[in-house]
Order: C-alpha cells, then structure tokens, then sequence
C-alpha cells in the first residue's frame, strides 16, 4: 500500500500559564538563554527555570526530534502516534520551567550508535546543520547549552542523535554569525533534497533572517573532577511560588510520562537536581569569569521579536497493509489449540497479534498468580518489562518458575537493567541485563543452532526472514559474561552492529526440571506491530512448542 507521510514543523510560540510563577514579557531582561537537546527530557529543565524565574531571562528549548522513535511507558503508541504524546509532553513541561519549545523536525529513528548513522538518515549533516543555524538567527540567544557533546568514540560517547546534536551546535556557532553562509537575509528559496526513513523529497524553505552571533556556547559536565572555569548553577534557590528550582526541575521532567519519569522518587532524585556544571567551548570574545553566571560580562541588547516560517517536509514509502500483511500471515503454521498465558503490561501488540490470527489467549491477573491457577497452559508469556510494571509478577515469581520446573514453557521479553538487576534471582539461572542493542535493523543474523526447534517447527526460518525488520535488531541484552550470566542457557542467534561487537545474547534458551525458560531480547514487538513476516514465524515458533511431560494437544495447523 502506498503511503504518504506529511512531517508539520510549526514553529511557534508556545504561550505559558498555570501554576507556577511566571516573570511576564515586560519584565524580562533582554538577555535570551538557549538549550538545544535530541529528544525531548533531554533538555536541561532545572537551568531553564533558574534561568527564567531566578533571573528574569527569556529561555527556549530546541529539539531536533519528537522522540518517536522510543518506548512507550504508558501505551501502546508508537511512532507518529508516540511523537504527538511527546509533542505534548513537552510543551507541557515548557510551561512549569517557564520556557518555550520548539521542533527541528528530524526524524528520531531510534537508537543510534553513530553520529555518522544519524547524519546519513537525517538527509545529511548540511541539512541539519542549517536548521540550527536558521533557528539561532531567529531566537538570538546570548548563551546556548546542551547536555550533549562532540565526542564520536567510545567509551565516552553519547547516543548518536546526542553526538549530532553537539556536531552541529559547535559548528553552527561560527556559521549563524556567518552572512555567507545562507543569506536568508534576502528572500531566498532554498532547496533541499531531503531523505528520511523510507524515502526522500526535495523541499523549498523561504527564510528571512540576519546572521547572528551568539556569545558563549557550554557543554554539560558530568565529570566532577574538572573544575577549571567551570560554571556552576546552585539550584537549590527559591522562586516566589516557595519552590525550588531544584523541585521546579522534578516537577517538569514528571511530565515526560511515556519515557517514565512520573515515576520519579523525590527522596533519591534531589540531590541530582542540586546543582549543574557547565564548560565554556566557544565564546566570540573574551568574557570575565564569574563561576555562578552563565552570561557573566554580556551586555543586554534590545532583539526580541520572535517569529517562525512554517514549512512542510513530505516523503513517500511503500508498506503492507494490515489487511495484506494478515493475509500473508494467515499461511504460517501455529500450534492450535494450544494454551496460551499473557502476563500483560502496557503494550497491546501482542494481543492485537493474536486477534488478528483468531490465536486463542487468556490474560493472567494477580490473583491467578497468588493461586497457581496456571498450570493448566502450556506456554506462558512474559510481556516486555513486566518485571517493573506487574509488581505482583515479582511477588509470585516463584510460581512462574514452578509452571517450568513442571513441564511449562515461558517466554520473557525485554527488561531493562533497572527492571532486573535485582537483588531477587527472576529468572532460572541468573541472568545480567546491560544497555548494549543491535541498533541496524538489517545487520546480519547468524543462526547458532540451525537445528534448534525455534528455527525449524512449526515453520521454517529462512534467511530473508531477516529481512524488513524495522528500528532495531534487539535491546538490552544479557550479558555475556558466564559469571553474570549462567552458561546453562544455550545461545541461539549473532549479530552485531558494524564494526561493533556486542553480546551473542538476544535469544537465551534453557531447559530447567521438565520445561523450558527463554529470554528474548529481541525487538520482536515493533516486528509484530508492523506484522513483519520473518518476525511471526519466529514468534509462533517460539510459542508453539509444547514440552513432551506437560499435558497438552498437539495439533498443528
């Protein structure tokens, strides 16, 4: 089916209310503080809000992209659906830190090793590039900050977004002060070939603007023990509402809710928030140094009229229906009458799954859990991260590794790190989440054990069932390390980034007593909401095994 997909960038003023006190227009300095970040809760929240409330600054946020590309905490939206949240989120918490936010537009494809990756999805580093420098002439900041840097190499590097984000912030501070480069001064069309996931355009944008140099530019510091012309912000100040900015900080990034920072503990989180450090990198004269003041020695200039052009970006892709993709799928094999247990969270892609195939299922609630009302299942299914979301799963673990010991077959999906390394012992055998992913959705998959079940029954996987994988291979993996986690578990599947290594861990399988434990860290969510050929088959496999001492029928169909 043929799609097309319109990208809106309005760049407007987002007008803040509410509850927290806010300095009005008239009262304002003229001096103007910008933060640029990738995503959105990558902004720096407490250093807007001192900035805006303390001092009586205009401030503003850039974000190069909506976030789209991440998990979702509270639902099972994802992509634009996700952005649009996000969108909202954002504005949301713009108004508790008394700034205004703005979008670049660029797509957020999901994690990133590279800034070269990045780059290359985005259309180029010169497109990027001369959106930040089209937005810095228009806001004219005095000061911009971010919480990114230019580092491109490991083991300091950031996500990829991150690393071109500080790549073009550092470059864009000579280039917007730079009337050679794109004299939007005059009214100029200029045309850009754009290629984003999917596709490309060409886009004509009309500016009107006038170079802009900005004074100082920071990077965030994160290592405590540079101290050398570190500029640090003390955000334990009160505003005239009573709260600190510290609390002010907590209160914004709480509104960042599908990334689950509503979550947020304010008896550990605070002294987080207690102050923050910056490192001057570019300045266009020499400033007195003052370590409390960002802006220390720059003079108010009267500039404020702030306005956007307002552009569209259209591309082309071709997909599947849904229709037709349940249509190829309708052709697989999966064992019927088979029993099935979910243990659900937030995400609703494997029900949809199975309702699209008519594949019977039964949702297990605490109380089945307390009571062992489910022995009488052949496989149960762990939904992803449901050892942070179903706190009554933690509490009755136990009998989950019973159901195996039995004869059962379980299946868990994802967690993060911070969902499970835990003092507790979820799993069979022990078991060591890390952040390390595959992030090329077309990196090459190598099958460790072709004979393996998952591989053969009830359908064949074949080598093009890696292909059109989207987003991602997989995510937060074990570890490969056997005294974290155990060698009893069998590796089933390879693959890495290029030039990369990572754990041969995304698919973990291991017999304990009668049954079988299998933890799957592949992105096989995002395979199945886009009803992705190669991903059912691996999926149905996965769930149509019965083991020979658990009672069951075999009947496939």
């Amino acid at each position: 089916m043929f799609k097309r997909l319109c990208i809106h960038l309005f760049l407007y003023l987002f007008i803040v209310t509410g509850a927290y006190t806010q300095v009005n227009d008239a009262e304002k300095s003229n001096l103007t503080l910008l933060c640029i970040a990738a995503h959105p809760d990558d902004e720096d929240g407490a250093t807007l809000a001192y900035y805006s409330k303390i001092k009586g600054y205009y401030t503003y946020t850039i974000i190069y992209t909506r976030g789209e590309g991440g998990q979702n905490e509270t639902g099972p939206e994802l992509y634009d659906e996700l952005g649009k949240i996000r969108e909202k989120e954002t504005y949301e918490a713009a108004e508790i830190q008394g700034s205004k936010a703005f979008f670049l537009g660029m797509l957020d494809f999901g994690f990133s090793k590279t800034a070269k990756e990045t780059f290359r999805i985005w259309g180029g580093k010169d497109i990027v590039l001369a959106r930040i420098v089209y937005m810095i002439r228009k806001i004219k900041p005095d000061v911009v900050i971010t919480n990114h840097d230019t580092i491109t190499t490991k083991p300091d590097r950031q996500h990829g977004h991150h690393q071109a984000v500080g790549l073009t912030v550092f470059e864009a501070f000579d280039k917007a002060a730079d009337s050679n480069y794109h004299p939007e001064d005059i009214d100029k069309s200029i045309s850009q070939s754009i290629f984003l996931q999917g596709g490309h355009t060409t886009q004509e944008i009309k500016v009107y603007t006038k170079p802009w140099q900005v004074k100082k530019l920071y990077f965030r510091v994160y290592d405590t023990t540079k101290t050398n012309n570190i500029v640090t912000i003390d955000m334990n100040q009160t505003e005239t509402s009573g709260k600190t900015i510290k609390q002010i900080a907590i209160d914004a990034l709480a509104k960042h809710r599908t990334q689950g920072m509503d979550k947020i503990d304010y008896t550990s989180t605070m002294s987080e928030f207690r102050e923050r450090r910056y490192e001057l990198v570019r300045s266009d004269k020499d400033y007195p140094y003052d370590n409390s003041d960002l802006f220390s020695g720059i003079t108010p200039e009267k500039k404020h009229d702030v306005s956007f052009y307002s552009f569209t970006t259209e591309y082309k892709y071709n997909t599947l229906s849904k229709e037709d993709s349940l249509k190829i799928l309708a052709q697989l094999k999966y064992t019927k009458n088979f029993r099935i247990g979910l243990v659900k969270t937030y995400d609703n892609t494997i029900e949809n799954f199975f309702s699209g195939l008519g594949i019977d299922y039964s949702l297990i609630d605490s109380a089945m859990l307390a009571n062992r009302q489910m022995y009488d299942y052949d496989v149960i299914l762990l939904d992803m991260r449901a050892f942070l979301y179903r706190n009554d799963l933690v509490q009755y673990n136990d009998r989950i590794l019973d159901f195996v010991k039995e004869g059962g077959n379980v299946i868990c999906f994802y967690n993060k790190p911070g969902d499970w390394n835990t003092d507790a012992q979820l799993a069979p055998y022990p078991i060591f989440i890390t952040p390390e992913r595959v992030t090329e959705e077309d990196a090459p998959v190598t099958v460790l054990n072709p004979d393996h079940k998952y591989f053969n029954m009830p359908n064949k996987i074949k080598t093009e069932d890696w292909n059109g994988w989207v987003q991602e291979r997989n995510i937060y993996l074990p570890s490969d390390d056997t005294a974290k986690t155990s060698p009893v578990y069998e590796k089933l599947l390879a693959m890495q980034d290029e030039d990369d290594p990572v754990p041969q861990t995304s698919l973990l399988w291991a017999m304990f007593g009668k049954g079988t434990y299998t933890y799957c860290s592949l992105a096989l969510y995002r395979q199945l909401k886009i009803f992705n050929t190669g991903g059912a088959k691996l999926f149905l496999n996965m769930i149509s095994q019965k083991n020979k001492s658990h009672k069951g029928i075999e009947n496939i169909r």
